[in-house]
């Protein structure tokens, strides 16, 4: 009986020697413990410093997006529906609302984004038009929106960096900002089609005082000068939306033209209040807005911004200050 229990102990004994030694002869060929080390390496990676600074960045932006409220005016007409389509596809998602601007004459429809004003069709009828629209969002919206942005249905917007731009500044505070023109207007004025932005304070000012003193015209004229006259007539400064380089980050015509336009003959030369629109040295790497964008180009803005990446193309740090949003005075 004993020699059995030893017979048995010995071979329980041999049979465990035999599995260690072909545990530790395939852990060395790499058929053991394979998932269990590349689960490790994958927790081991994500607890790196880099993924955690990354984390953060998002989390600064998604607080930079709920801090800054902003309300879009996008001016169209009947004959613009491919563009609406193009910008309600691209940029104008990232609004926290919007209204695409049409005339009455246009047949009502249910959808809430349409806003249709009491005004004729047409060009000659814009400065009603977006007279209409701000004091509709007055009178609407004054209290959910910090800025208001006004601009064409050609008008491509970078949304985060336009709120980049606007979290610098005071929105109770009067002030308006743009591509800003030197004709017309003492304090100059906003290119409405390279759009315009006005704080929540501003759209107050210019609904009370420059609308109902009769500051500007009701209709007629131009859009954007109009609407400048009044909010200089009620007080509102004007902020530069230069970068810290000098570059321009608003744009009021096609981005080939700032690139590569004549300096000596490109019309912008006679309005630009700057002198930084056109040529090389024309746009900001932070720019907000570019005008004349065909529908097309809209959805190529928007991929080659959103989803597409140059490998090897490794970009500058994002600087501490990128705007310096100062009131520009007008010349003597």
């Amino acid at each position: 009986m004993v020699s059995q229990l030893q017979t048995k102990r010995y071979l329980k004994l041999f049979l465990s020697f035999i599995l260690i030694t072909l545990v530790i002869i395939l852990s060395g060929t790499g058929y053991v413990f394979t998932k269990p080390s590349l689960e490790y390496n994958e927790v081991k990676r994500h607890s790196l410093r880099p993924q955690k600074s990354a984390e953060k960045s998002v989390n600064e932006t998604e607080s930079l997006w709920k801090s800054v409220r902003v309300l879009c005016l996008i001016l169209t007409s009947k004959t613009g529906q491919a563009k609406m389509a193009a910008v309600n596809e691209t940029w104008a998602s990232k609004c926290d609302k919007k209204y695409f601007l049409f005339s009455r004459e246009i047949n009502k429809t249910d959808n809430a984004e349409m806003l249709f004003l009491p005004v004729k069709e047409g060009r000659a009828h814009l400065t009603a038009k977006v007279r209409y629209a701000l004091k509709y969002a007055y009178e609407k919206h004054r209290n959910e929106f910090d800025w208001f942005l006004k601009c064409d249905d050609d008008t491509y917007i970078i949304m985060e960096n336009l709120r980049h731009l606007l979290a610098s500044t005071d929105h109770n505070k009067p002030s308006y900002m743009g591509f800003h023109m030197k004709l017309f207007v003492k304090n100059g004025f906003m290119s409405g089609g390279g759009g315009y932005v006005i704080s929540s304070r501003a759209l107050h000012d210019v609904v009370r005082i420059g609308f109902e003193n009769g500051s500007c015209k009701i209709d007629g004229h131009g859009e954007d000068v109009e609407i400048g006259k009044c909010l200089q007539a009620s007080g509102v400064k004007v902020l530069s939306t230069l970068d810290t380089t000098g570059k321009e980050t608003f744009h009021a015509s096609k981005l080939f033209q700032h690139l590569r336009a004549n300096p000596k003959t490109f019309w912008l030369k006679k309005y630009a209040w700057n002198n930084h629109s056109m040529g090389p040295m024309c746009c900001s790497r932070y720019s907000v807005t570019f005008h004349y964008v065909r529908p097309e180009d809209m959805y190529n803005f928007h991929h080659l911004l959103y989803h597409t990446e140059v490998l090897g193309n490794l970009r500058p740090p994002v600087p501490d200050t990128i705007f310096n949003l100062q009131p520009v005075n007008p010349p003597p």
